[in-house]
Order: structure tokens, then sequence, then C-alpha cells
């Protein structure tokens, strides 16, 4: 599959949406939690979530900033959108606002920053992720945090897998130069950010990576 922004909206417009959650929920939820255990996440907190599509994000983060916090979801795809409202009607989450926008073009126009950034299984199927990452990068106040979440290319012996692991992920919009961009994504962060750490999965395929803004 070519590397284009119009074949992703194509993919989340048509039938993955509808079964997104039953297909990624248990595959990928262990390693949300571990990242956002791992993060600085607390009561109160203010969360930007770019390619937040049917909220699988929300239950993990609202554990950790409670109901005095805030979640803002930011995603493209209105089908992906109408899963996490009816997700958010039926848990009663009066905490979380949703945007459809694209998160390669948006800005917050709000006062006051966001406390933590985050953004999983998204930066790798968006060709232009660098603008998308800035975008995020630009919404997190100073001392604030960043998290990441996504698919990459394994390297070493383990290199050998990266063919099936983008087999299985095609049908999400994964690709070769998408998982590749991650490595790249995580070399930004670890000059731009301070007390980043990175931890891998599955063969190393998947990663989180988290680090605080200067």
């Amino acid at each position: 599959m070519t590397f284009e922004s119009k074949k992703i909206e194509e993919i989340y417009a048509g039938k993955v949406a509808k079964k997104y959650d039953l297909s990624m929920q248990h595959f990928f939820a262990r390693w949300k939690k571990l990242a956002f255990n791992d993060s600085s996440l607390k009561s109160g907190d203010r969360v930007l979530v770019f390619c937040c599509g049917t909220g699988l994000d929300f239950p993990h983060i609202l554990r950790k900033i409670g109901k005095d916090g805030e979640i803002v979801g930011v995603d493209f795809s209105s089908e992906m959108l109408n899963k996490a409202k009816d997700k958010i009607r039926k848990k009663k989450w009066e905490n979380i606002e949703l945007i459809e926008a694209d998160i390669t073009k948006f800005r917050d126009k709000l006062d006051k920053k966001f406390d933590v950034g985050v953004c999983t299984l998204g930066m790798s199927i968006i060709p232009e992720y660098k603008s998308a990452y800035y975008n995020l990068f630009s919404c997190v106040k100073k001392q604030g945090e960043i998290i990441i979440g996504d698919m990459q290319l394994a390297s070493g012996w383990l290199a050998r897998l990266n063919p099936l692991t983008i087999f299985l992920s095609k049908r999400y919009g994964g690709t070769y130069e998408g998982h590749q961009n991650s490595i790249e994504l995580c070399s930004m962060m670890k000059k731009e950010l301070t007390e980043v750490r990175k931890s891998e999965f599955f063969f190393k395929s998947y990663f989180y990576c988290i680090g605080k803004t200067k």
C-alpha cells in the first residue's frame, strides 16, 4: 500500500472503524497501560490526545487524572469519533471533549496549554508525521510531557519479522515507510526533550517513548 494521506482517510472511513476496538483493544491494551503508568500523569492534568480514534486511551488516562482532569481528543475520522462519543455517553465521562480535525494542521487556540500530549498508534500512518508531532509539541506547556506509542521497524535479527508486522498492520494503514518514520520520531524526541525513555515490546515492533518538554 502506498503511503498517502488519502489512503489513510479511506481506511478509517470504512469498515475498520466498526471493528477497531475488537481487533485492537486486547492486543495493545497492556502496553498502553504500561506507558501511562510510566508517565507523570496525575490528578487534575489536562491532556491532549492526537489520533484519539474510538477512545481506547481514555480509560488509562482517566485512571491517572481523575474527575478533576480533562481530556481533549482530536481525530480526522468522524466514524472513529462517533464510536468515541458512544463510549463517552455509555461510561458517563464528563471531562472529555472531542474535536474533528487533521492533526497535521491542528493548532490549539486556547490560552492554557496542556500538561501532557499523547499519540498512540497514529504517527506511523501519517506521511506528514513531523508536522503532527510539532503541533502536539507546541500545545504542551514547559516541563510538560509527551507520550508516543507506535509501531516501528525492528533491528538486528528481529528485522526478519518486519515484513510480517507490516503485513498485519496493513489494513490499519501500516507501511514500511511509516514504521521507519517511528525511528526518526524517537530520535527527534531524544534531541528535543529531556528525561526521554523508550520501551519496546512484541519483538521490538511496538514501542512507547516518553519525555519532558524543556
